[in-house]
Parts: C-alpha cells; structure tokens; sequence
C-alpha cells in the first residue's frame, strides 16, 4: 500500500512539473496574447453558431494543409491547399464521390461563411489568395506572408527570370503572384521548381522534387512519373511527434541548405506549438491573420 501511495505521489509531481514546464514554454514562445483573441471572439459573435461551426472546420482543415501555420508565424513564405468545393463535368470519378461526403459538404460551407465574414478579420502582413487550380471545381488557397515571400523572390530572382522569361523585377513577380488575374500568373503558380522556393523548401531541395516527378508542371499530372528511387523527406529529419508538425517536403539532408532549414524550422515548430497549446484554434489562427 506505502509503495502504490509513493507512486501515485511520483506520477503526480511528474505531471505537475510537465505541466509546469509546458506552461513556461508556452508563455516564451507564445505569440497571440489573451487581448487578441477576446477580441476575436467578440467579432465571431457576429456569426450564428452553425456558422461558426462550419468556419471552425474550414480552418482546421486548411491550417492541416502544408503547415499553414508555420506561415502564420512569419517563418514560411507561403503555404498552400487545393480543395473542391463545386461537382463540374469533368471532375474525376473520386472527386466527385468525395464531394458526395458529410466533410466536404462542411468544408464547402466554411469556404462560404469565410468568403461572407472574411472582411472582419483584415490582414496586415499576410495575403490570403485563391484560384482555380487542377480540376474544374478545385480551387486552391494560398497564405502569403509578404516580407519574407518578397525577400525569397528578391533572393532567387534569376529562377524566376528564366522561367517567366521576362526580366522582373522582384517587385513586380510579388505583384503577380498575388494577383491571380495577371497573365503570368499560372507560369508561377504551376511550376515546381519556382512553387517549392516559395513554399519555403530551398532551392536544391525543389530542384531535387522536380527531378523526382519527371516534370515541372504541377498541374500535368498525366505526365508525372515520380522515380523509383527512394526520396528523402525532411519531416523524417525530426523524431516523434516533432515530426507530425514539420513542413514535409523532399530534401538532401547532407546539403548546408538544408540544415539551416532544419535549425529555422525547429524554432518555428516551438512557437507554432506554444501559440496553439490547449486553445482554441480557429481563434488562434484568426488572430495570426490579424496581427501587424
């Protein structure tokens, strides 16, 4: 009996200096204060509850997509999801059996209460854009944080150059990739090579994933024929669970590239993981969008 008390006393001071610990790093790396999301709450008062059960799912699902919250906190220069919202003609089989789905019918919802209610939540120093992407009924949404976007631009504007073939400013290829209506718009958004540098990936490290799919279109999908060879991701750089929250593309993990990005990361994941702990995350995320 003295033995199961003493241990029942362990396991508690265990779990109370965890939770202590937890608590400590969350308010060091923590990046969204109480104000901001009290003040959140108060515009979602504006929403009916069914509303605002159906933006909850929309943006749960969306911040899923390729770490969208590492962009969020300044540390991505984009992210980026493709979603289906409509059944068109030429949908495939499977998309139009998924669209059939409770999820998506939700997740369709969302898209329509933020598209209604978006104006109440402006952003300052992200960008949210979305475009007709792949199929018909597909769009994809893609978060930009400007500053660091503009500075990957600025720093690997020769790629950009020579695929858009023009000689851009660094400026201007911001202006166009932010503006879906511009002619060279989709030669930006389709290619892999140049869609990896913004997504944060490296340049080596996109280069290597458009070696791996045998093209450099996104969107040819018929002509996609990814090698055998094994390829190494660079979520496998991280142990677990560290690495079911790290931006998950193909890497060379022996280049300094990529080392520098596993250092950026691992400080990034500390404040993505503290800024979201035990709240509530479509509060968290609309304050993120909100912030100066």
């Amino acid at each position: 009996m003295r033995l199961k008390k003493v241990t029942v006393l362990i396991c508690g001071l265990l779990f109370l200096g965890g939770s202590a610990f937890l608590v400590c790093e969350r308010n060091r790396y923590n990046v969204v204060s109480h104000e901001e999301l009290l003040a959140i709450r108060q515009k979602l008062k504006v929403l009916s509850p069914q509303e605002k059960q159906d933006l909850s799912f929309f943006i749960d699902q969306i911040i899923s997509f390729d770490q969208y919250p590492y962009t969020l906190v300044d540390y991505k220069p984009m992210s980026i999801c493709n979603i289906a919202l409509e059944d068109t003609e030429d949908v495939s089989d499977f998309s139009r059996e998924a669209l059939k789905r409770s999820k998506y019918q939700i997740l369709k919802r969302g898209y329509l209460v933020w598209e209604k209610y978006q104006s109440l939540f402006p952003r300052k120093k992200h960008i949210l854009i979305d475009y007709p992407f792949l199929e018909k009924g597909k769009k994809e949404i893609a978060l930009i944080y400007s500053k660091l976007c503009m500075s990957t631009i600025h720093k690997y504007l020769d790629d950009f150059q020579k695929i858009l073939e023009k000689r851009y400013t660094s400026e201007e290829v911001f202006w166009i990739l932010t503006h879906p209506e511009h002619n060279d718009f989709y030669i930006i958004i389709d290619n892999v090579h140049l869609v990896g540098i913004l997504l944060g990936f490296g340049r080596n490290n996109a280069y290597l994933y458009e070696q791996h799919l045998g093209t450099s279109s996104r969107s040819d999908t018929k002509n996609q024929q990814p090698k055998r060879y094994p390829v190494h991701l660079f979520s496998n750089e991280w142990p677990w669970p560290g690495r079911l929250l790290a931006p998950n593309f193909v890497c060379d993990p022996t280049t300094k590239e990529t080392q520098q990005l596993k250092k950026h990361y691992k400080k990034a994941r500390r404040i993505v993981c503290s800024t979201y702990f035990f709240r509530n995350r479509l509060e968290v995320t609309l304050a993120l969008l909100m912030q100066n």
